[in-house]
């Protein structure tokens, strides 16, 4: 029998009502992964000090070139993944680092966002597999 995966966040009501779960594919399962990965910073974890993002690190450093930015936030999750996300393999991850204008009662916000591509094969069915996330940076959130 397969495995099954379970949506985060884990519903613990129905859990101790005893109902069913909610269960989800493995494509999803790898995609949640990645976006917690995504969203941790380093040391956030106690268990392992090293999981999380360098995204966290970079998050107000906005000074930075944009190149070297994308290019250090891209090594880490590169390796992130490579590391934690076992699931995966061919990985191919792609940064795209972009702006977006806010335009909320008077006032107009002009905010970066990493909109983060990556692609790869699900080892367990040589399946191609796909995740895209944009996040918005300083302070990180979603888009």
């Amino acid at each position: 029998m397969a495995k099954p995966y379970y949506q985060a966040p884990f519903d613990f009501k129905r859990f101790f009502e005893k109902k069913e779960l909610k269960k989800i594919t493995l494509q999803e399962s790898v995609s949640q992964f990645i976006s917690i990965i995504i969203t941790t910073y380093f040391e956030e974890y106690d268990f392992d000090e090293n999981f999380g993002s360098e995204i966290w690190e970079t998050d107000f450093d906005l000074l930075v070139n944009a190149n070297v930015l994308k290019e250090r936030i891209k090594k880490s999750l590169s390796e992130q993944i490579v590391t934690y996300e076992k699931r995966l393999g061919k990985i191919n991850l792609t940064l795209n680092l972009q702006e977006s204008v806010s335009e909320k009662s008077n006032k107009v916000r002009l905010k970066k966002y990493l909109n983060i591509s990556i692609t790869g094969v699900l080892l367990k069915t040589n399946e191609p597999y796909h995740f895209s996330g944009d996040y918005y940076l300083a302070p990180l959130s979603y888009k």
